[in-house]
């Protein structure tokens, strides 16, 4: 069970310095994990969407020195949607799974893709004032035909270096974006039009907490939506407050505001109804994403995951 449980090693905090993710993979190890996600912008292994290979270099060094499993997040701001330079954007993309392919890592991380909104097109304006209820699956899909086809050449693409993308759910960015990733619903219809085994969900569960209040949906309705594509599930806590506007995390946690990543059982998301419904045949890694300032509690949340894991598989 412990084997499938991950951590993930805060991008901020490495900021590009070998000796401090050297540090969290040697706490993560301390803890009991087997798995550690690595920010590849983190790292300073991307410069203007290509490989810097010297810091390549340096991180699979640092890497292979720890006996751990390893995913990769993408930037966190890549956006294959992007008006302004697509290119740099998708070549990141592909860039980042040849990094993964070269760790050992199996699945990358992928925050989903925005469009600005208040375009001119007809289409544009109806899907950004669509009511709350999500869109027929065919007309979304006619509206995002050209980034089915993108991620349809990202996953033909994956595939061939043995990876898997895993397209996560994310709250509201701006006020003003039109797109699919934060209604798992949408995201759900969006890589089932895909349809290729080597792009799935990444179910984010606090970005989901906040989402709802917005959109409108029930975990379990978000749940059960992204299940039959579930490839990766990050785990973390908060109590579905939408962020405060230039506020720092720790401004927010007196007001229970904002991603806070907080470990699970600290918040309200209702964890205890919603592993029922995909941890007993789940086969991708448990992640916990929470702010490094938890560390002191990584032994406790690996403990509450394995104990909530075997109590939706029916284990004493």
């Amino acid at each position: 069970m412990r084997e499938h449980i991950g951590i993930n090693a805060d991008s901020f905090t490495i900021n590009g310095d070998i000796a401090v993710l050297e540090k969290f993979l040697a706490r993560f190890l301390e803890a009991g994990f087997f798995f550690a996600e690595i920010p590849i912008h983190g790292m300073d292994c991307l410069l203007n969407g290509s490989l810097c290979r010297s810091r390549v270099a340096a991180t699979r060094k640092a890497l292979s020195a720890y006996p751990l499993g390893y995913t990769v997040h993408s930037p966190d701001h890549l956006n294959l949607a992007d008006e302004t330079d697509p290119e740099t954007h998708a070549r990141a993309l592909r860039s980042t799974i040849d990094f993964a392919s070269e760790i050992g890592a199996r699945l990358v991380v992928y925050h989903g893709s925005a469009r600005a909104g208040g375009r001119a097109d007809a289409a544009s304006t109806a899907m950004a004032e669509m009511p709350i209820s999500p869109p027929p699956p065919t007309e979304l899909r006619a509206f995002w035909a050209d980034e089915i086809d993108r991620l349809g050449a990202v996953a033909d693409y994956a595939a061939a270096r043995g990876v898997t993308v895993a397209v996560e759910n994310i709250f509201r960015q701006s006020a003003r974006e039109v797109t699919y990733r934060i209604d798992p619903r949408q995201l759900a219809a969006v890589v089932a039009a895909v349809d290729s085994p080597a792009l799935g969900i990444c179910f984010d569960f606090g970005h989901a907490f906040i989402s709802a209040g917005e959109v409108g949906f029930t975990m379990e309705e978000a749940l059960r939506a992204v299940k039959p594509r579930l490839a990766h599930v990050h785990i973390h806590d908060n109590f579905g407050k939408p962020s405060i506007p230039n506020a720092r995390p720790i401004d927010m946690m007196f007001r229970g505001a904002g991603d806070l990543h907080m470990p699970p059982g600290w918040g309200a998301i209702p964890y205890e109804s919603l592993f029922p419904i995909f941890a007993g045949d789940f086969r991708g890694v448990f992640t916990l994403e929470l702010q490094p300032r938890f560390s002191d509690k990584y032994g406790e949340a690996l403990e509450w995951v394995k104990h909530r894991i075997a109590s939706a598989k029916g284990a004493p």
